[in-house]
């Protein structure tokens, strides 16, 4: 067993080996085959986007280094490094509490945040997924009507979805419940659906055949065979889904008012922090609230970009 084991990691390494060396061939072969408008254009796009991506670090830059300041040292030294490096700004954020949050802290916020967006990411993905893979892969009437209403959906901004929304979370009784604020996440239509649609669109049937052939059922087939394949695509979708319900802040002040998420949590104790000038202690409550996201995304950044080929057969 042990050898087999060792074989079979060696045939992983060559493998591996073998693909980067594939790569960067091909990639040497794409240099020396650009036009010479290409060898121009491209630095140029660089620039754009490096000045692009320093319009957000920098400003992050300056509230990172300036919530580690003291009140008297930012308003002598605003744009300097601290003179004296100092964490009560951090402690104190999470132990900051006010009546406009309902004396929630930022600790309590967090737990709201986790739950409201976690569990409306896993419902919208879920959903998506399901509704995406029927609409791609199975024919019936009013197949295409359905297609058109996700592409009208996009198509209708937000606000004109609040006068609805409002009257059937009245109707339902979920307003100021967390189960009504995931109910008005968990759609299954939206971008979601269209990045999801265009996998299993181009996803082979052979592997539907094949299963059908062994007496498999479609709920088996779709929850053991489509979903795997999917695992790639569905992990991207539902990272960049977690991230946009994270910072929402429209959805929780409407319906959740009372057990305040951190983005509409925010948005209440900045408000009441700048009105006493106390800006470090709000620069601290701004990287506290932002961290999980940041590390998130820095874990999942490469999931993100290398998992939008489709289909799972080669050759």
């Amino acid at each position: 067993m042990k050898a087999a084991k060792k074989e079979n990691s060696l045939f992983k390494k060559i493998d591996r080996h073998f693909e980067e060396a594939k790569y960067k061939a091909s990639e040497r072969k794409f240099e020396k085959h650009r036009t010479k408008a290409e060898k121009v254009i491209y630095p140029i796009i660089f620039v754009v986007f490096l000045i692009f991506a320093l319009t957000f670090i920098i400003p992050f830059a300056w509230v990172l280094m300036n919530s580690f300041k003291s009140a008297k040292d930012y308003s002598n030294n605003f744009n300097g490094l601290p003179r004296e490096w100092t964490f009560d700004n951090f402690i104190k954020a999470f132990t900051f509490k006010d009546q406009s949050t309902h004396n929630f802290t930022i600790l309590q916020m967090l737990g709201m945040s986790i739950i409201v967006a976690g569990g409306g990411t896993i419902a919208t993905i879920f959903f998506s997924s399901c509704a995406a893979y029927v609409v791609a892969k199975y024919r019936f009437p009013g197949r295409s009507v359905i297609f058109g209403v996700v592409i009208f959906s996009l198509i209708v901004p937000i606000v004109g979805a609040l006068p609805s929304q409002i009257q059937l979370m009245k109707t339902l009784h979920l307003d100021g419940k967390i189960i009504g604020c995931i109910f008005i996440y968990s759609g299954g239509f939206g971008m979601n659906f269209m990045l999801l649609y265009s996998f299993y669109k181009n996803l082979s049937w052979t592997y539907v055949e094949a299963a059908k052939i062994d007496g498999a059922g479609d709920f088996k087939i779709f929850f053991r065979i489509i979903m795997p394949l999917a695992k790639g695509p569905i992990i991207a979708v539902t990272i960049m889904q977690l991230i946009g319900l994270w910072n929402d802040y429209l959805t929780p002040s409407m319906f959740l008012e009372e057990k305040p998420t951190l983005a509409f949590g925010l948005k209440a104790l900045s408000d009441k922090m700048l009105n006493t000038g106390n800006y470090t202690l709000l620069f601290a409550t701004i990287i506290v609230t932002m961290l999980p996201i940041i590390i998130l995304f820095c874990c999942f950044s490469k999931t993100i970009m290398e998992n939008t080929s489709v289909g799972g057969l080669k050759g």
